[in-house]
């Protein structure tokens, strides 16, 4: 704790004095945010190549086998005679057993689930750039109030000194404002640090490559998020979750995985012919089949072990059920706690503080305010307008987190585009 006078108004100084929001960053809207985040993101792009990854195997996996063509030529000779045998053969692998049409299932359902994947990281994604944007909005209507106290404190400063030299006011109400003053300007400071955190936090998320970048959002709405709940937003359906959508294509892959393994235990048949032709002016042609013999072999190890992948897939699809209702009961419970929250603080709650910091330095240099009263009026201030600015971030936070939970609002625009 700083006792000394000097020291003290030495500190004073140097925070008056200190470069706040060195930078200027850029101010963005929230739909300007979601389209570069749409257009950067790292991680989006990833989801996206796995998806193209998905389809190619999808495509390769309902390929037909090859044939294959052979061209022969055996000579022959011996006691001054000449002979040979010339061979033109064509060669097919016949998957008679199914196994083409469940690898062509599993391929297509797991596609089906890289795609649903996107939609689930896409919405992850542009929900986090909408908190990082509210978050950078909140931390500087923080400043911004924190600096408006701390410049009618240093206005006091000023009057008190003037005050002081006069014979008005005592030395420890001088010392009390100045103490006062520091306190504030090192909040000042603090939220400065906490607008440049959260700049740079909203640049990383929607420019992630640009290493130096800082964004600034566009102040917080003024107005509150609709009453979803009041309106009959059926919250319990959680059939547009893409995360449920992918869990029910992977226990449909594993299923047709376990199809093809069991199919795998039929022999492929190989089906042969051709044309010969002898030296002697014989010809014809020729047809052959090749059936393996499942003696050693039955792939007995990759049914069990489909089956098993069948099974967890199964579980992991009632898994994510149970994870999704749950999610959806959460973001419902918070929205709602907010909105209860959020009705305390209408003006009429609490009423109009804009001005009555500034009435009250008034009041306090015409001799008609306690110092204390004056401090208290500063506190209410910084209080009531930090606190309310927080309120309706993070409502507003909840509102797009609900909407991610419930798989988006009828009629919002989709998120597979950062919306």
């Amino acid at each position: 704790m700083i006792n000394h006078p000097v020291v003290l108004w030495g500190l004073v100084a140097a925070l008056a004095s200190s470069p706040l929001v060195a930078q200027e960053a850029p101010v963005v809207s929230l739909d300007e945010a979601l389209r570069m985040f749409a257009a950067n993101s790292l991680e989006l792009r990833a989801a996206r190549a796995r998806s193209d990854e998905a389809a190619g195997l999808a495509r390769q996996a309902g390929a037909f086998a090859n044939p294959s063509l052979m061209a022969t030529h055996e000579p022959l000779s011996g006691g001054g005679r000449a002979y040979s045998e010339t061979y033109l053969t064509v060669s097919q692998r016949l998957e008679i057993s199914g196994t083409r049409g469940a690898r062509a299932d599993a391929g297509a359902l797991r596609w089906e689930a890289a795609r649903a994947l996107v939609h689930a990281d896409s919405a992850r994604l542009a929900f986090e750039v909408k908190e990082a944007f509210l978050e950078a909005a909140l931390a500087q209507e923080s400043f911004d109030v924190t600096e408006r106290v701390a410049d009618v404190f240093r206005e006091a400063a000023r009057s008190a000194t003037e005050r002081y030299e006069a014979g008005d006011i005592s030395l420890y109400a001088l010392r009390r404002i100045r103490v006062e003053r520091a306190r504030y300007e090192t909040l000042l400071l603090d939220a400065d640090l906490d607008v440049a955190a959260t700049q740079r936090a909203l640049a990383l998320v929607v420019a992630p490559e640009d290493d130096a970048l800082r964004l600034a959002a566009e102040p917080l709405p003024t107005d509150t998020p609709p009453d979803l709940l009041a309106e009959g937003l059926q919250l319990t359906v959680i059939e547009r979750r893409p995360e449920l959508v992918a869990a029910r294509a992977d226990f449909e892959a594993q299923e047709a995985q376990a199809r093809f393994a069991r199919a795998e235990r039929i022999p492929v048949v190989t089906a042969t012919g051709g044309l010969k032709r002898q030296s002697d002016g014989l010809r014809g042609a020729f047809l052959g089949l090749s059936v393996p013999f499942p003696i050693f072999d039955r792939n007995a190890g990759a049914v069990d072990a489909a089956d098993a992948g069948a099974r967890g897939a199964q579980e992991r699809l009632t898994l994510t059920e149970r994870q999704l209702q749950n999610d959806v009961l959460r973001a419902t419970d918070a929205y709602a706690a907010l909105r209860r929250r959020a009705a305390l603080l209408t003006d009429d709650a609490i009423g109009d503080t804009a001005d009555l910091l500034e009435i009250a330095l008034v009041a306090y240099d015409a001799g008609d305010m306690e110092l204390v009263e004056l401090l208290d009026a500063a506190e209410a201030l910084h209080q009531a307008r930090t606190a309310e600015a927080h309120l309706l971030a993070q409502l507003w936070i909840a509102h797009f987190d609900l909407e991610r939970a419930v798989g988006g609002f009828a009629g919002a625009p989709s998120t597979e585009d950062g919306q």
